[in-house]
């Protein structure tokens, strides 16, 4: 079936910000179905999707996406088969009936929302409801337009439509008739009105003759159209009919092709297909017959055609099934001087049934022999081959099997080959949020028995911006379950991370994840640096802070001269953590500054200031801080001015101090006195920050009293002599 619209418009398309678009889109559909209406997450994926969408459709009037089984077309273009986002939002339109989506401008939220709505119901929930057709103009969306899927075509032709004739029986015969009949009426000239009757042999060899006489465009199209009869999902249809697809004469017709044109066809297939996907296709390759499965393996080892591990154990389960004999088992000790190709070929097919059943606790399963009875029909066989292939087991054992296959080679063109396979496993295993799987095997790739140049071109690959940008991006697509996974994902990866690490920070709404960003940052310790430096100005404040508190930490005066220029920063706060910072290190300028600051007339710079003076070693600010405590007035202003200034005296710990604050201590205030307790109160408890030797005479003399201010001193002194004794 050909999926292509023809009005695609031709107009150049962003494929990298549709491709962006898709992904989000995906991302959005999931959590629609993960939770509840209203949710938060559901509506930042919903808004974010949104301003994709309308950024995307600036320059467009319309854009159509036509989705085919397990891939994307754009503009009569395929968007990365390979992208497994894409071919699992594609598997999702074409399951729901959805040939083409029509991109138009000006989708909302609501609309969105509908559309995720629809995706999320079952195929029999879609035909309850008279089809995804009746469902979309019930739903009122308008920016999203779809063009839907005319199953009725997979099973009756236009002859029998116009003839009014019954649907044929419970039977896939309906698509080899109209391969057929399209081979015999552009090939034979007259054709017939029993195309499904045909001898297939008749059938190849006029296929053959066209393919001779004609351009491949032609050629093309049937082979294609040969690929679509075998992974058609009828099978999966609401409408209850068991269809079979006549497999032998598909067989016969592919064993009598010419060689190459076999070999394209099969590619083909092979690319479409996949076991326990499509029925049809293990029907077709059950009724091959033993000489023509051996050719296909001749052709795989030879490049000529190229197939999936699982189709390739298909191959060889069959190939030994027809040869009536098995093959002994192979250690991987043995495979070391083997090719590539063979070495997986075996792996597969002899270890297989080994490690799934070492897994279950049962005896592993074998293939059988003549002398154990009859031998199992085709189908049979490939259901024991189903037994040992379960969701999900073949991939958590490709990435072994492939760093195995590293280990034992020496050939530096097929490392290269090894690390492109398992670096799009391991983009796989990102894609779908399996990040402990991903650590495993990031983790075993440090091993020094791989080779040197193995170890690099996978490191190059675990280093690239795109990868490591997909696995920060988890935190918010997955949330906190993943957030120890990416953490030891970051740990293990390194430095590379601290770029985009730092870019995301500057741009990340959540305060949780911009912590998980700094705690990160922070234990890279010195390698962050640089790039912070670089990054110092022309920054937002909020930024800017949070630089300042990683260079902080690096406690390396070199930083200095990069953080001097913003104490003249326009916001407020970058110049108070600016300061802070510098003084930390000593900085002389720091100190000038916060002496100034000291005369300032405006309160809150004063007040700053006295704050962060607790920072500073200068004895000029020391002694404008022992001045501030003593000046009389007792104002609120000054009564905050001076406790501030007490609390910067405890953090500085200076005995010299001790003289004016025991005046302080000793005065009295009639006109002010709830004030004046107050101040005493705030000097009382700051003595815990002087020598012990020093403070202990003082609170010892003050907690002889009976009132507030003594139960205070009794306190403190209590506190002071458990620091005294632990000197």
């Amino acid at each position: 079936m050909n999926m292509q619209p023809s009005d695609i418009p031709t107009g150049a398309i962003d494929t990298r910000l549709l491709g962006s678009l898709i992904i989000e889109l995906n991302i959005s559909r999931r959590y629609s179905k993960s939770y509840p209406a209203g949710h938060p997450v559901i509506d930042a994926s919903l808004n974010k999707v949104v301003a994709l969408y309308a950024r995307l459709m600036e320059a467009h009037d319309e854009i159509v996406v036509a989705a085919a089984k397990n891939a994307l077309l754009v503009e009569n273009a395929l968007l990365d088969k390979s992208n497994l986002v894409f071919r699992d939002f594609a598997g999702v339109l074409f399951e729901h009936g959805i040939g083409a989506l029509v991109l138009r401008r000006g989708l909302t939220v609501e609309e969105l929302g509908s559309f995720n709505l629809i995706l999320g119901l079952k195929r029999e929930e879609v035909s309850a409801q008279g089809g995804i057709e009746r469902i979309w103009e019930q739903s009122h969306i308008s920016a999203l337009g779809i063009r839907a899927i005319r199953y009725d075509l997979f099973s009756t032709t236009e002859e029998d439509v116009a003839a009014g004739s019954p649907k044929p029986e419970k039977s896939g015969a309906g698509l080899w008739e109209r391969f057929a009949r399209g081979l015999l009426g552009g090939s034979l000239g007259g054709g017939t009105d029993d195309a499904a009757g045909i001898d297939p042999k008749l059938l190849a060899r006029a296929f053959n003759r066209r393919c001779r006489e004609s351009g491949a465009g032609e050629e093309d199209e049937y082979i294609d159209d040969f690929a679509d009869l075998l992974v058609q999902e009828e099978s999966d249809r609401g409408d209850g009919l068991g269809r079979r697809i006549p497999g032998s004469r598909i067989a016969t017709f592919v064993e009598n092709l010419d060689p190459e044109l076999r070999r394209r066809l099969l590619t083909k297939t092979f690319e479409t297909g996949e076991p326990g996907t499509s029925p049809a296709l293990e029907e077709f390759l059950g009724h091959m017959p033993g000489h023509v499965i051996e050719g296909i393996l001749e052709d795989i080892d030879s490049d000529r055609v190229r197939v999936s591990p699982a189709i390739m154990t298909l191959l060889q389960r069959l190939s030994l099934h027809s040869a009536g004999g098995t093959r002994d088992s192979v250690s991987f000790a043995q495979l070391a001087n083997a090719g590539s190709q063979e070495k997986l070929r075996m792996i597969f097919s002899e270890h297989a049934a080994e490690e799934q059943g070492a897994e279950d606790g049962r005896p592993a399963a074998k293939p059988r022999t003549p002398s154990d009875g009859e031998p199992p029909s085709s189908r049979q066989e490939l259901d024991l081959l189903r037994e040992t292939m379960q969701p999900g087991w073949l991939e958590s054992r490709v990435g072994e099997i492939i760093l195995y296959l590293a280990t034992a080679g020496g050939d530096p063109a097929e490392s290269e080959s090894l690390a492109q396979n398992l670096g799009d496993m391991c983009g796989y295993l990102l894609q779908t949020g399996d990040y402990h799987q991903l650590l495993g095997i990031i983790k075993q790739t440090a091993s020094p028995a791989l080779p040197a140049a193995f170890r690099d071109l996978l490191r190059e690959r675990f280093s690239r911006r795109d990868f490591l940008e997909e696995i920060l991006s988890g935190l918010a697509t997955w949330g906190k379950s993943r957030f120890d996974d990416i953490r030891f994902l970051i740990e293990t990866i390194g430095p590379p991370f601290i770029e985009p690490l730092l870019d995301i920070l500057a741009t990340e709404e959540s305060m949780s994840l911009r912590r998980f960003m700094m705690d990160r940052l922070l234990e890279f310790g010195p390698a962050v640096k640089e790039p912070v430096l670089v990054r110092l100005e022309g920054r937002p404040w909020y930024y800017l802070r949070n630089l300042l508190i990683i260079l902080c930490s690096l406690d390396d005066p070199e930083i200095i001269p990069h953080i001097r220029p913003l104490v003249m920063n326009k916001n407020a706060k970058v110049r108070q953590d600016a300061l802070r910072t510098l003084l930390s290190y000593n900085d002389p300028i720091a100190e000038r500054q916060i002496l100034r600051d000291l005369e300032s007339k405006d309160k809150e710079t004063r007040l700053v200031a006295i704050n962060m003076a607790e920072k500073s070693h200068s004895p000029d600010v020391f002694r404008k801080l022992v001045a501030i405590v003593a000046k009389s007035g007792l104002k609120p202003l000054d009564l905050e001015l001076k406790c501030a200034a007490v609390q910067s005296l405890k953090e500085i710990g200076h005995e010299e101090a001790l003289p004016e604050l025991v005046k302080v201590l000793g005065s009295a205030n009639l006109i002010r006195a709830k004030a004046l307790a107050r101040l005493k109160l705030e000097i009382v408890r700051s003595l815990e920050g002087y020598p012990p030797k020093s403070a202990l005479p003082i609170l010892e003399k003050i907690a002889w009293g009976n009132d507030e201010l003594a139960r205070q001193a009794e306190a403190c002194l209590r506190v002071v002599r458990m620091k005294s004794d632990g000197q």
